[in-house]
């Protein structure tokens, strides 16, 4: 009976450790927000605001850091699918159709266009996410599959390196962490968050309750992403 009751202790032992390991890779939702944008594709953190894009009007949408509309900018496109702003408050978006990264004015009327070098074998498998890094002075852009790749971008829209990425099912929003100096990628299909040096190299993965996550961006302790299928903002404990 002892020997019983002893190996019974042992077996929940190792499965409540299992249990941890599985949850610690689990980021934890601190909100979840409804937004009134239809079809957010791309997220970026300034000035205590949040930019958010959406593929369904062309719109770039300022909120404050409950999702809360402050102002609405036009542009001159329908299919965004990543905005970001330089350290001068200047925006930025991609356009998959065209394969064009674009400097807008404040108005959002298009400033400057540059063409991405690269083929997409399909409609809805381009560029698909823009983050700026203050400390490199540069911009990354994901390109979504076919292939899954990210290409370090000059502030004149020139391709200084790129590399692939082979361990996640697609790529759907990137941001620069000006702390930890790695960049982190969301994957819609994978359901996950990574963080990855900025020479590819995987470091961690996070599982996210996200349906269809098609941007993310961090401020301090937080991660923002938002769902395109849900039109909703997740708030998440960053690890």
């Amino acid at each position: 009976m002892k020997n019983t009751v002893v190996f019974i202790v042992i077996i929940v032992m190792i499965f409540s450790c299992n249990f941890n390991i599985k949850s610690s890779n689990e980021l934890v939702v601190l909100e979840e927000i409804k937004l009134n944008i239809k079809e957010p594709s791309g997220i970026t953190y300034y000035k205590n605001h949040l930019y958010i894009a959406s593929d369904y009007n062309g719109l770039v949408y300022k909120t404050n850091l409950k999702g809360e509309i402050v102002k609405k900018i036009p542009t001159d496109f329908t299919d965004i699918e990543g905005v970001a702003m330089d350290k001068n408050g200047n925006l930025f978006v991609v356009n998959e159709n065209k394969r064009t990264f674009v400097k807008l004015k404040l108005n959002g009327e298009t400033d400057k266009k540059y063409k991405i070098k690269g083929r997409q074998k399909q409609h809805n498998s381009g560029l698909e996410g823009v983050c700026y890094s203050k400390k490199l002075d540069c911009f990354f852009i994901v390109n979504e599959s076919l292939p899954r790749e990210v290409m370090k971008i000059s502030r004149k829209g020139k391709e200084k390196e790129s590399f692939k990425i082979d361990f996640a099912n697609d790529l759907s929003g990137i941001c620069f962490d000006e702390k930890t100096k790695n960049i982190w990628i969301v994957s819609d299909e994978s359901q996950k968050i990574y963080e990855v040096s900025t020479k590819g190299v995987k470091l961690k993965d996070y599982k996210i309750p996200v349906n269809k996550a098609e941007g993310i961006t961090i401020n301090k302790d937080k991660i923002y992403v938002v769902s395109d299928a849900e039109n909703k903002l997740y708030v998440l404990k960053k690890p």
